[in-house]
């Protein structure tokens, strides 16, 4: 087992991907569909793989054994970055692997001289939220384009 003290297992590597990518493909197909599955259609504000692939999204996969286990993206915007399209596999959840991207989508907004985090996710996503606020994100109104409704939650961080 290759896995810290903390739960976090080892050997995963996080680096910038192509969301085109037959690995990287399913996985935002399996958000999508997760999505689709939890919250109305209107409500739904994640980023289409050409959406993805745009000159201002970072977007990051995860790697273990070779596999794409999970993927993030950071979209980089005029006063503030957002967090989007944080996923991991299913079968992989729960071992720190969101913790490692979330890690690097900060770096990378540290490096981009961002000064503020914000991201939109779903009420019913727990395990997202529960991250989010270990990490110092704290609930916000909502920002940019996104129209207040009844499943999304807001969040902000200062980085």
């Amino acid at each position: 087992d290759r896995r810290s003290a903390e739960g976090m297992i080892h050997g995963v590597v996080i680096s910038l991907g192509n969301p085109n990518a037959p690995d990287a493909a399913k996985l935002i197909e399996a958000s999508h569909n997760l999505i689709l599955d939890l919250f109305p259609a209107e409500d739904n504000y994640a980023l289409s793989t050409d959406e993805l692939c745009a000159k201002n999204v970072k977007f990051f996969v995860a790697n273990y054994n070779g596999q794409i286990i999970g993927c993030g993206a950071l979209e980089i915007k005029k006063d503030y970055g957002e967090l989007k399209s944080m996923f991991v596999k299913e079968s992989m959840r729960g071992q720190g692997i969101a913790q490692q991207i979330l890690n690097e989508i900060i770096q990378r907004a540290k490096n981009e001289d961002l000064k503020i985090l914000k991201l939109e996710t779903g009420l019913k996503l727990d395990a997202a939220i529960r991250l989010y606020k270990r990490n110092g994100f704290t609930f916000c109104t909502s920002f940019g384009d996104y129209k207040k409704n009844m499943t999304s939650i807001f969040m902000t961080k200062d980085i």
